[in-house]
């Protein structure tokens, strides 16, 4: 069921059905849409406990994709977490069934990508998270962190390095081909998403679990896979806020990586010098998109890192 929450503001009330070609549901998971400002709507899925909990003890996880991924590249995590923890996993701007950034504007940067989220914690009263990023939702994660400490209790990165602070140095070729000037990467690709992408990834689970089919719908859209390269054409805007600040992240941060992952321990190596309270987890037979090869671990992980002390 997806439930649109429409009009100006992000506290808005609930109106019509919105798009529902998003992915199949997941049990315990009811989909909706949230303004968040600057006619910016994220499409994001909710459950877990709704009753009274202390926050301190059960407190909500927010779960960011990646690169070429949707919110289902989580649902295995999800629906593991729902038992104990309310979640919340959205589409990121310009991806799945969000929006796209306003016409002109090429707003893909991370810390305007944390802004969203910041909007999206309003509207649904979120107290103090654990925020999860994989990949290029890790350093989304880390700008909302960032920006909005207050929001973000305990954050969790995988996969994805942080700009400014090594991530051009250790980060895979990629980063800078995927970074060319708009439309240039999709007309390059053409009609071909899927070999694109199932090249890309090189991941069985992802095809079997059938993340590269939610992959191919959300990015074969027109204008999807452009908007959602957006984020790799905003890197050296990234990185050009990020790295002059080398204050340490006030709050716990763990990192997650697959022992098989192609640059090993990205997360870790760029966060390492701002994160004093660091703790690293290394899943064993899992590669890049350890939250598709290993979820049960990956979700045991983000509940350690949500009830360790601070």
């Amino acid at each position: 069921m997806l439930v649109l929450v429409a009009g100006a503001g992000p506290r808005s009330t609930a109106g019509p059905t919105g798009p529902a070609d998003c992915g199949a549901d997941v049990p315990g998971l009811t989909r909706m849409t949230v303004a968040v400002g600057h006619g910016v709507v994220l499409h994001v899925a909710v459950g877990g406990p709704t009753g009274p909990t202390d926050p301190r003890a059960s407190p909500p996880v927010v779960l960011l994709h990646g690169f070429p991924e949707t919110w289902r590249t989580w649902r295995s995590v999800a629906t593991d977490l729902l038992t104990d923890h309310r979640v919340v996993v959205p589409d990121l701007r310009g991806v799945g069934c969000s929006s796209v950034a306003p016409a002109g504007t090429d707003a893909y940067d991370k810390r305007t990508l944390g802004g969203d989220l910041a909007e999206l914690a309003g509207a649904l009263d979120l107290p103090p998270a654990v925020v999860v990023g994989h990949d290029m939702g890790a350093m989304t994660a880390f700008a909302w962190a960032r920006t909005r400490p207050d929001q973000v209790e305990r954050l969790v990165l995988s996969g994805g390095g942080i700009p400014g602070h090594g991530l051009a140095e250790l980060g895979p070729e990629h980063l800078t081909t995927f970074a060319a000037p708009p439309g240039v990467v999709a007309a390059r690709v053409g009609d071909d998403v899927r070999g694109f992408l199932a090249r890309f990834v090189g991941d069985p689970a992802v095809t079997a679990s059938g993340s590269l089919d939610d992959a191919v719908r959300a990015y074969s859209r027109p204008g999807r896979l452009d908007a959602a390269l957006g984020q790799y054409r905003a890197l050296a805007r990234d990185a050009a806020v990020e790295g002059p600040d080398p204050t340490p992240l006030p709050m716990p941060v763990t990192t997650i990586e697959g022992e098989g992952a192609g640059v090993p321990g990205i997360s870790t190596r760029t966060v390492r010098a701002l994160a004093p309270r660091l703790r690293e987890v290394v899943v064993p037979a899992a590669g890049h998109y350890v939250q598709e090869d290993r979820p049960a671990d990956v979700a045991a992980a983000i509940r350690a890192a949500g009830s360790a002390q601070p």
